[in-house]
């Protein structure tokens, strides 16, 4: 690795996006991951994006590398609203976008970050140390994957979270349990079933949420009525989507929004595929699992079932963010960290308590708001992190920072 003065850990939308800025601004920092391996290796084939397709850029310090750009250049039809959007189409854009923007990402495994005078001491698993006088975390999700404790008793061969698979093909034939109601929970279920399982939905709650189709066509004074962000649409998307507006909550009521805005819910083109054709148990709990010949009894607490035999358990329960799970850093770093809820406290710009140590993406969502938990939301971090690293190395920033609004092109507004 070269000697650079930054460094960015993780390769996914959040530090792609970054590392374009840094790039823009001039300032030389290394990349170490492997591009788009969450979304390549831990998501399931045959996936849509549950953001509208015109909320799926990648943010860019220059126009030209979004999703409609990279469409037209391959003569790919482009539907910027009421998508939705494939997996593929995404990964394609996603790595059109990093051979032109971020072309010498290094698959490298970090293994601790340590304090050091100036700065950090990197160790990886498969080069020499590195020290550096900033770093940016921007890992993703994996890190943060939680699986029931009522389930810790199974072996592995037996239980699974939905990030652990890319295909799932290989349940044809057997009965699965999936345990959620998340997007996540209620299309690996659908695809489950049309992979030839036979899915079975474990939900504690009353009832499916489904949230509603967006209108194909908004004329300019709907607009007025509906505002459009890059995160979502209507009146309260204009705090969802401001990193400053939320900042002015109520720290109890940042800690409940950052985690609760805009999910757990399926999106409308996912309900046909669920409602009706897949099993559903509302008012379930699980309270227990044990292995059964080779398979899994699992234990319920519920009006209608006691019990329920299956060959697998796959967990959407989502993720729980929590620094602590980060490895990598050491236990000295994690201690100057300050955290709220077990989210890092961060400022507008991304930086921690820990001078020179930054986050990006999900595990800001206290801090900066719920769009962070989306691709959406590299634009609100991208530029505004890589412009308080230039100025933390003494660079010159040409104009300050005025805190805005990410909204959509003009061609997705009107949905043309």
């Amino acid at each position: 690795m070269s000697a650079d003065e930054v460094l960015v850990i993780g390769a996914g939308p959040y530090g792609l996006s970054i590392s374009a800025h840094l790039q823009s601004l001039g300032i030389g920092h290394s990349i170490v991951g492997r591009p788009m391996d969450t979304w390549r290796a831990h998501m399931p084939r045959g996936m849509n994006l549950k953001s509208e397709p015109y909320g799926s850029d990648m943010a860019c310090p220059q126009s030209g590398y979004d999703i409609e750009a990279y469409c037209r250049s391959r003569n790919l039809e482009w539907v910027p609203r009421v998508g939705p959007l494939p997996l593929e189409r995404f990964l394609a854009y996603a790595d059109w976008f990093t051979t032109q923007l971020v072309p010498e990402v290094v698959d490298r495994t970090v293994t601790d970050v340590s304090s050091v005078a100036g700065g950090f001491r990197v160790t990886f698993a498969d080069a020499d140390a590195v020290r550096v006088r900033q770093v940016v975390v921007a890992t993703g999700l994996l890190s943060y994957a939680v699986t029931p404790p009522e389930l810790a008793s199974l072996p592995s061969a037996l239980v699974s979270h939905t990030s652990d698979h890319h295909d799932l093909d290989r349940f044809a034939g057997q009965r699965v349990a999936v345990i959620g109601a998340g997007q996540s929970a209620l299309e690996t279920a659908a695809l489950l079933r049309e992979a030839g399982a036979e899915p079975h939905l474990v939900h504690r709650g009353s009832e499916l949420i489904w949230l509603p189709q967006n209108p194909l066509h908004l004329s300019p004074l709907q607009r007025v009525f509906r505002p459009i962000t890059k995160t979502c649409e209507g009146w309260k998307c204009l705090v969802v989507d401001s990193p400053a507006a939320f900042g002015l909550l109520p720290e109890r009521i940042r800690v409940t929004k950052a985690r609760t805005v805009l999910g757990p819910a399926g999106a409308w083109w996912l309900k046909d595929r669920v409602d009706g054709v897949v099993d559903v148990l509302l008012n379930h709990r699980v309270r227990g699992a044990e292995p059964l010949g080779s398979g899994v009894r699992l234990l319920l607490d519920g009006p209608s079932r006691s019990s329920m035999d299956v060959d697998h358990v796959i967990a959407g329960t989502g993720f729980r963010i929590d620094v602590a799970r980060l490895g990598f850093l050491s236990e000295d770093l994690r201690a100057r960290i300050a955290t709220v809820n077990r989210y890092p406290v961060v400022g507008r710009d991304g930086m921690s308590s820990a001078p020179g140590l930054y986050f990006a993406g999900a595990a800001t969502a206290v801090s900066l708001g719920p769009s962070v938990r989306f691709i959406s939301g590299t634009h609100n971090t991208a530029r505004r992190l890589a412009r308080s690293v230039a100025r933390q190395l003494g660079r010159a920033v040409s104009r300050p920072e005025v805190d805005s609004i990410e909204l959509p092109s003009p061609s997705a507004l009107s949905g043309s």
